[in-house]
């Protein structure tokens, strides 16, 4: 077995952590759509499926690696927002504490000199300041547009779009 007993079930928890992210941003997604914003609708459910993605990578490394995984209970996550503002600032606040598990995962791995691990969280630790500062730009839109929603599409429109399958 190439990961430890402890690190397998501390990634576990990282894929959690990562269905948790999806679960959230489709129900932002949701909100979106409730609210005749299809950009930002098809904004978040990209973001969800490149949660989704990530949780698949993270458990195929432990099944890879010759552990056993296994996934906690998943929270209840927001579903409703009484702003554009709120909606954005709840996946910004997600990507932080996502950002602060990757450093403690990886934190782990260099006290184990886990290898392997360091080397496959470091994806994961570049991944992480392209998603803050995602949010973090998108808050800082929203809060300057106001009220202006055509502003927000228009500025969601002009975003370099990505593939969640190769990121």
């Amino acid at each position: 077995m190439l990961i430890s007993t402890g690190m397998a079930t501390a990634i576990g928890e990282q894929v959690g952590r990562e269905y948790s992210a999806a679960i959230q941003y489709d129900l932002i997604s949701a909100y979106f759509e409730r609210q005749a914003l299809p950009q930002l609708t098809a904004l978040y459910r990209e973001q969800a499926t490149e949660e989704r993605f990530h949780g698949k990578k993270v458990l195929d490394y432990v099944t890879e690696a010759g552990g056993v995984i296994e996934i906690p209970a998943i929270e209840k996550q927001k579903h409703d927002f009484a702003s554009l503002t709120e909606a954005v600032k709840t996946a910004l606040d997600s990507e932080i504490n996502v950002t602060k598990a990757i450093n403690k995962l990886m934190d782990q791995a260099i006290n184990e000199n886990d290898h392997l691990a360091r080397g496959m969280l470091q994806w994961f630790v570049d991944e992480q300041l392209e998603e803050v500062s995602l949010q973090s730009d998108l808050l800082t839109v929203v809060e300057r547009a106001g009220n202006d929603v055509n502003y927000i599409e228009q500025y969601v429109a002009a975003l370099p779009q990505s593939n969640a399958e190769t990121d």
